[in-house]
């Protein structure tokens, strides 16, 4: 064997095992779950409040342009922000249907004896954007915040420990809940249990799975108080009520009380705008 060609010395520890590239690193979370709970808090409940000031139509795209913006920081899919906002959009949607129609004097369109009013459509333009605006920012905070860390900022505003505990608890339930319901609804097909209607569908079909339906309700419902006195008697041995239930919420870092600062900028910027005009 040639001297200068450098022999490969392979421990015996790392004999017979396979190397593999290492894993990628995961990808940093979405600036806006970077953001502190209590000055996001801060922030986005500035920016929920001069949304709610806004009566003029003109600013409703730059509500709107923020609201985009803040979504895309978010990191969250768009289709589950349009699923969010799809039943708080229908049920607004009937509620402002009727300004357009008896709201105003200019007539824009007439048939018959409905007519629709320049007025009233630009009321409910206004109140509907300005409503679902205010929902997609709640929707923000909501999804980008852990619960409790998002209750634990409430408690530094000055939220009671009641309410708050209450909340959390009822989150904790309606999970519990859903599960046992799911969990009925899979023994229930396994037993042969095919749904014949829908709610969407009411008929014949959906009155044979009326009994079915009531009757897991009902055991629903037995099972969830059973389920809740357990719950309580765990949390006392475990000592509640002598101890807070929530985290403290801990001191946010300078960029994200920067964050909020300008967010607040932002928010009197739009109320200025909204009262100058």
């Amino acid at each position: 064997m040639p001297k200068d060609r450098a022999e490969v010395v392979i421990s015996p520890d790392l004999r017979g095992r396979q190397f593999s590239p290492p894993a990628p690193l995961p990808p940093s979370p979405a600036w806006l779950r970077r953001w502190r709970p209590l000055p996001k808090l801060v922030g986005l409940g500035a920016l929920m409040a001069a949304c709610a000031q806004v009566q003029r139509l003109t600013l409703l795209p730059l509500v709107w342009v923020l609201v985009a913006l803040l979504w895309a920081l978010s990191g969250l899919p768009l289709r589950q922000g349009l699923r969010r906002l799809a039943a708080p959009g229908a049920l607004l949607i009937a509620f402002v249907a009727l300004l357009p129609l008896v709201v105003g004097d200019t007539i824009l369109w007439r048939w018959g004896s409905l007519a629709l009013r320049w007025e009233g459509l630009e009321r409910a333009l206004c109140l509907g954007g300005r409503s679902l605006a205010l929902l997609a920012l709640a929707t923000l905070l909501v999804e980008t915040t852990p619960l409790p860390a998002l209750l634990a900022a409430l408690r530094a505003v000055g939220i009671p420990d009641l309410l708050l505990e209450l909340a959390w608890l009822t989150q904790r339930y309606l999970q519990e809940i859903g599960a046992q319901w799911q969990q009925m609804q899979r023994a229930a097909r396994l037993r042969g249990w095919q749904p014949r209607g829908s709610l969407w569908r009411p008929g014949p079909a959906l009155r044979q799975d009326l009994p079915f339906l009531a009757a897991a309700v009902g055991t629903l419902l037995v099972r969830s108080y059973e389920r809740s006195e357990r719950v309580y008697q765990a949390l006392r041995l475990r000592g509640y009520g002598k101890a807070p239930l929530l985290p403290e919420e801990r001191a946010g870092d300078p960029c994200s009380w920067a964050a909020s600062g300008l967010a607040v900028a932002v928010a009197l910027g739009l109320v200025w705008v909204q009262l100058g005009g």
